[in-house]
């Protein structure tokens, strides 16, 4: 632990409407910057599908007998993608019979091995059909259109087991065509019975667009870190980790043992040095004043009321039910018209999950701020949130040898869990190996501490708590294929506690203990009041609430959405 004074600068905290916030570990630096780059890829698509023709479905055109029954007057404006076709064209249907040409070939090919088949359908994009209507009349003569790729429908075949088959003189098929200035070419067929495709590649194009947009925002909003946490990392000012405290009041030394890494729990600014702690653990530090990280010090954050987390959200949202619309509500054929019923519902599920996730975390972070923090000399018995340090409590603090072993010795600890995993790898019935580690031996245990808030100390009983937050691990020690990992709370680390303050029976009182301190004759526990949760956190409240985000976006903007996701099914 390091020493020294310094102070915050407490208006960093209160952030405005928006605040621009970037990932600042690698784990989500790498797919926030992948979600950038796919707007980007969404904004190409959108701006290719622009130069594709837009054809209207096959159901708002003409359907004749003949090219003499087409109403010239029956014209459709040209929309976007026909640049050099005019202004007007007239879409319409027929039946035609194949006179002369070769519309379709279908054959199947086998690997090199002669064991799997390929089925092959090459349509000819170049081919001038000599057709005649089904209903009779002149022949004509008629090719793909310039302006779109071939499509063809026809029966499925799977092979092996049939012979090559063709499109072509003496079949009856369906043309979609379009006819601009008299002249007219062919937008789809379909033959052996089919009807012909819609012409959706403007669309299937702008859809894709819009599911990279729904994929980039998810990821976006998922990596996008508070604006509290992004302005706290940046006030923690790094210092080297100092051992732990070991011992017991009045005789402490540096602890043997890891060094803890710094992590987001930590202090964010220097706590004091162990020399400065008074030999009464109950008494109050030389000043009397509170440790510079205490809530009545640091105030109470404001967030953003916009980050890109809510942005991203909307964004993700909208354009998921834009594209569900578009696929239920746009000429397209069964198959997406399922994907675009089955889209409300997902949007709809993930609206309820994001509300309630979102409360919950809401609700959690405003059972922190919204307790009034208590000072350790004033506070009274019930329940109560105590913020400050981890210090040796009347028995002194633990030292575990971890796994069993002095080579893995801890010390200065006051509540800990450590695991002994195996790597074990194994085969299934096809002899397919899989490894992973698998746990052999757990211990866990705790004993009495002091929190200390600058104020004066107060025991901690954390055995009373059915969980102990202590953050990432300490160390991982690794031996062949074993390895041992501890997690710890330790002597010198910022604590959090909401729980319940209770008198100290007699039997409870350490001897020789100064019975003029009120707070000497208190112990806090985790039993639980009814309507009140209860927390033991290494950290202090500032870091616990660097996830804290506004009202507006943890509550206003996912029940928005959920409302606007649920009123296709009610419209």
């Amino acid at each position: 632990m390091a020493e020294g004074k310094q102070s915050i600068d407490h208006t960093s905290l209160q952030h405005g409407f928006f605040q621009f916030t970037f990932p600042h570990t690698w784990k989500g630096i790498v797919p926030w910057a992948i979600a950038a780059i796919l707007f980007l890829g969404a904004g190409v698509f959108l701006i290719v599908s622009l130069d594709v023709p837009d054809v209207p479905p096959v159901s708002e055109s003409q359907y004749v007998d003949s090219l003499d029954d087409i109403d010239d007057e029956d014209t459709v404006i040209l929309g976007a993608g026909w640049q050099d076709s005019g202004d007007e064209a007239i879409f319409a249907v027929i039946d035609v019979v194949i006179q002369e040409g070769t519309l379709v070939h279908g054959y199947w090919t086998l690997d090199s091995d002669g064991e799997n088949c390929t089925d092959h359908v090459d349509v000819f994009d170049d081919v001038i059909l000599t057709v005649v209507p089904t209903s009779g009349g002149e022949s004509f003569e008629i090719a793909w259109s310039d302006e779109v790729s071939t499509e063809v429908s026809t029966d499925s075949r799977n092979c092996p087991g049939y012979a090559d088959w063709y499109v072509g003189a003496g079949d009856e098929i369906e043309m979609f065509i379009i006819g601009i200035e008299g002249e007219y070419s062919m937008l789809s067929v379909g033959a052996e019975g089919n009807e012909p495709g819609e012409r959706t590649e403007r669309e299937d194009a702008q859809r894709v667009a819009l599911a990279i947009v729904i994929l980039a925002a998810g990821l976006m909003m998922v990596t996008t870190p508070t604006s509290l946490s992004d302005d706290i990392k940046n006030l923690k000012t790094r210092w080297g980790n100092k051992p732990f405290v070991h011992g017991s009041p009045g005789d402490m030394n540096d602890a043997n043992g890891p060094i803890r890494e710094v992590d987001e729990h930590d202090w964010v600014l220097p706590p004091p040095g162990y020399e400065t702690w008074p030999e009464n653990p109950y008494a109050p530090n030389d000043e009397g004043s509170l440790i510079e990280e205490h809530p009545d010090v640091v105030g109470t954050p404001t967030p953003a009321t916009f980050t890109l987390y809510s942005i991203n959200g909307i964004i993700f949202i909208t354009a998921a039910l834009w594209l569900a619309a578009d696929l239920t509500a746009r000429h397209s054929d069964e198959t997406r018209q399922i994907i675009g019923y089955w889209l409300r519902i997902g949007i709809v599920l993930f609206s309820i999950l994001w509300s309630i996730f979102a409360f919950r975390k809401w609700k959690l972070m405003h059972n922190i701020i919204d307790t009034p923090s208590s000072r350790v000399r004033s506070v009274a018995a019930g329940p109560a949130e105590l913020v400050g340090q981890v210090r040796p409590g009347p028995q002194g603090t633990m030292s575990v040898d971890v796994g069993g072993s002095s080579s893995m010795r801890v010390e200065g600890v006051v509540n800990y869990r450590w695991k002994e995993e195996e790597y074990v790898c194994t085969k299934d019935s096809d002899g397919k190996e899989s490894c992973s580690w698998t746990t052999r031996r757990t211990d866990s245990g705790g004993t009495e501490f002091i929190l200390h808030d600058g104020t004066g100390g107060i025991l901690v009983d954390p055995n009373s708590w059915d969980k102990v937050e202590m953050g990432g691990r300490l160390y991982c020690w690794e031996s062949s294929n074993w390895r041992w990992t501890v997690w710890v709370l330790a002597a010198g680390d910022p604590v959090y506690c909401l729980g319940r303050v209770e008198t100290r029976t007699h039997e409870e009182r350490e001897e020789g203990i100064d019975t003029t301190i009120p707070n000497s004759l208190l112990v806090v526990r985790g039993n639980k009041d009814i309507g009140m949760q209860v927390h033991l956190h290494r950290g202090t409240e500032l870091s616990l609430i660097a996830g804290l985000r506004s009202t507006t976006e943890s509550i206003v903007v996912p029940i928005v959405m959920l409302i606007f996701s649920a009123l296709p099914f009610i419209w």
